[in-house]
């Protein structure tokens, strides 16, 4: 049996290494390795098979594709599971397969190469051992939380027993991955070696070692049993103490629950469906924990919260694949991609301001040099300030090095010349929200720059980019890149099309943004574009709310119950009044007939309220934090300091009604050309909350039927911005 493959299928290559059998996970026909139905069955097929084989010394599972052990449970299954039962049954099966690994009589060991995230890491739990490579790669955790689920193939039950009850719970109910080293600290495997040697050394352990029958442990103390006589002394043992009593457990137990209503405003039911697995568990056999997870996974896979989250996860995966013609993408590849990433040139960055900065930022830390230009060096230098900045905090956390710190801000060029950018392919633009400003630089761009083919990518919240590309030499070669602030945190990155910009172009912005880890959305060039342009008519409702009598901290609190992250009043102040004027202003023009704003706000302006940036706002601020609701601002609104009690649920309606009918008028109009789009951009850069899966699933969730019978109401009642948009009606019937 030495080094023989006895069995080869596009997901599974089986060989044996002096009497132990080697189980390669490598999925041909992806590009992640994940757990389908059959491929489910195939390993139990195999591993049955295995371990049945006379003469077996040990099983080690691993995986030769490159930087992936096991990217989990193949999602398109949660979509099968359409029933409380279903979903228990799943988890069940699960279970079953991985405890072949956990009762087998030779030694089972996982060898862990890349990504190992899910049930693979669940999978791993079961083996008696656990060691992983040294390779970057190595990652690993569970993120079922982050679908609204629980780890369903034993992670709740088995991840306690082996690294303990607190760090089980930081890894459960957050979702995050930990590298190798991390993983071995933990105590989550017990070797790190080089990647090269990893097969190698699982045999060895197979020849070397005894299986550990995990149910033999006593609840809660298992993962002493793999730990060295030196690492047990260098246990908290106060967190052990806590952790290994009913009372400590108690203690953990009700400080996770305030954590938890802290994070999730009660909005998700996931985080505490995990605790009460882990906690019930942990006084039981394995056998018996591992059913109250079953059973609390089966509850968990129908909730609409669920649902929303895996509607989520599909659109971010579907929303990685570049849209435009693989003609499209050779030209942008050669032409802009290949030589940025080759360190060959550069991108220009005009505007070393806060937007400007940020895009540096995210830039340099992805590898990509960047020339960072403005007028004067004064702004370049607060840009790079602002810059350097956020490596310094990364380093101050021991995310990266000092190394690595220098060398992020090594690949920023600051400049004030514009013949700097001579060479670069591709300019992003983050100049002030001014049509004639933007028409100069992009001249002065096209006067520096050597190659006339560059793609010119501004970087606006509301201009048409068809008005701005109206000054180029080559309208095709221009294209809209929306991000949005704080550069670094936040996720989306809008790209707006015109009817002269070349695939060419788009495709370039759409694999730079990519590049950058952000989502993205694509969308036809208009007045605000789709964001902007639907956020724009919510917040002008909170103020027609406002004006009719209802106080500040009501309506942002109304929103904020509904699941928003702030209100729109606070929104506002956060963007800046005068800013968000300027937006609605420009967005009143198009939408004359639909856009209502209140009067009172150009006397609110007036006053040179500009919001947090010059602490004058809806609120007051102290110390640059927002405080309390400046009820000054009541003079100039016609019911003055006589505000009258709104119901929540109708100043919640009324915003996201008007804001859901927004989105559906720019898929009528062509804008966005899928639900899914309009979806990705109101959750990611508008914060339109995730359990509801953005307006348009919302609107499944509800009835198209019902929506557009609910906006008929509104629009007898406050007017034509109600009225329902045609994908409504047209849907609902």
């Amino acid at each position: 049996m030495n080094n023989t493959i006895i069995s080869s299928t596009k997901t599974l290559r089986v060989s044996w290494q002096d009497s132990v059998c080697v189980i390669d996970f490598h999925d041909e026909t992806k590009s992640m390795n994940a757990f389908s139905k059959e491929i489910l069955s195939d390993l139990d097929k195999v591993v049955s098979q295995a371990l049945a084989t006379p003469g077996i010394a040990g099983l080690v599972m691993t995986s030769s594709k490159p930087g992936c052990f096991s990217a989990g449970v193949d999602i398109s299954i949660f979509g099968t599971l359409t029933s409380q039962k279903a979903g228990e049954e799943a988890s069940s099966t699960l279970h079953a397969l991985f405890q072949k690994f956990a009762d087998a009589n030779v030694p089972t060991i996982a060898a862990i190469n890349g990504v190992c995230i899910g049930g693979g890491v669940e999978l791993a739990l079961a083996c008696h051992y656990r060691i992983c490579s040294s390779h970057h790669s190595t990652q690993l955790g569970l993120p079922e939380i982050q679908l609204g689920l629980l780890p369903g193939g034993g992670g709740t039950q088995r991840l306690p027993r082996v690294i303990g009850v607190a760090p089980a719970l930081d890894l459960i109910l957050t979702g995050k991955k930990v590298d190798a080293k991390k993983s071995l600290k933990l105590g989550l495997v017990s070797e790190v070696v080089p990647e090269n040697q990893l097969v190698r050394r699982a045999v060895e352990l197979c020849k070397t070692s005894q299986p550990i029958a995990l149910e033999k442990k006593k609840s809660g103390l298992g993962f002493l049993g793999h730990m060295k006589s030196s690492e047990l002394a260098s246990l908290d043992m106060q967190k052990l103490a806590l952790e290994t009593n009913s009372i400590g457990r108690t203690i953990i137990e009700r400080k996770t629950i305030e954590q938890i209503e802290k994070n999730t405003k009660g909005f998700y039911p996931a985080p505490k469906k995990a605790l009460e697995a882990v906690m019930k568990g942990l006084s039981r056999p394995l056998s018996e924990g591992l059913k109250i997870e079953a059973k609390l996974f089966g509850d968990l896979v129908v909730t609409p919260e669920s649902r929303s989250l895996v509607h989520i996860f599909r659109m971010i995966t579907a929303a990685k694949k570049n849209p435009f013609d693989a003609d499209a993408q050779k030209a942008s590849r050669e032409t802009v991609l290949d030589p940025l990433l080759k360190g060959e040139t550069f991108v220009g960055m005009v505007g070393a301001g806060l937007m400007g900065s940020g895009i540096a930022t995210v830039l340099s830390d992805k590898n990509i040099r960047c020339a960072l230009l403005d007028r004067d060096g004064a702004g370049v230098q607060r840009g790079l300030k602002g810059v350097q900045s956020y490596f310094d905090e990364r380093m101050k956390k021991r995310r990266i090095k000092k190394f690595d710190r220098d060398a992020a801000l090594g690949r920023i060029i600051p400049t004030v010349n514009l013949s700097t950018f001579a060479g670069t392919p591709f300019v992003i633009e983050a100049v002030f929200e001014d049509l004639a400003v933007k028409h100069d630089m992009l001249k002065r761009c096209e006067n520096a720059i050597e190659d006339e083919n560059f793609v010119f990518a501004s970087n606006t919240s509301s201009l048409p980019i068809g008005r701005i590309a109206a000054a180029a030499r080559h309208p095709e070669n221009v294209v809209g890149m929306h991000f949005f602030s704080p550069v670094p945190k936040m996720p989306l990155v809008e790209i707006i099309t015109t009817d002269n910009t070349s695939p060419r172009a788009a495709s370039a912005a759409f694999e730079i943004a990519n590049k950058m880890g952000k989502n993205i959305i694509v969308v036809k060039d208009g007045p605000g574009f789709y964001t902007t342009r639907i956020l724009a008519f919510l917040i002008a409702e909170a103020l027609n709310i406002l004006s009719e009598g209802a106080s500040i901290e009501e309506i942002d609190q109304a929103l904020e119950r509904f699941g928003m992250p702030v209100g729109p009043i606070t929104l506002l102040d956060e963007v800046g009044i005068d800013v968000g004027a300027h937006i609605i202003a420009v967005l009143k023009d198009a939408f004359a007939e639909r856009i209502v704003i209140p009067p009172e706000l150009n006397s609110i302006i007036a006053e040179d309220r500009k919001g947090r940036k010059n602490g004058r706002g809806f609120y007051t601020y102290v110390d640059g934090r927002k405080d309390k609701p400046d009820a000054t601002i009541y003079k100039h609104l016609k019911h003055g300091d006589d505000r009258k009690r709104f119901d929540m649920k109708d100043i919640a309606d009324r915003c996201m009604f008007v804001f859901m009918n927004e989105a559906a008028r720019c898929l009528d109009e062509g804008i966005i050309n899928t639900t899914e789009t309009g979806d990705l951009g109101a959750i990611f850069g508008l914060g339109f909350p995730p359990f509801l899966g953005g307006p348009f699933h919302y609107a499944q969730q509800l009835g198209y039927a019902r929506v557009s019978q609910t906006l008929t109401e509104m629009a007898q009642k406050y007017g034509p911005r109600f009225a329902p948009a045609s994908h409504w009606t047209n849907s609902a019937r």
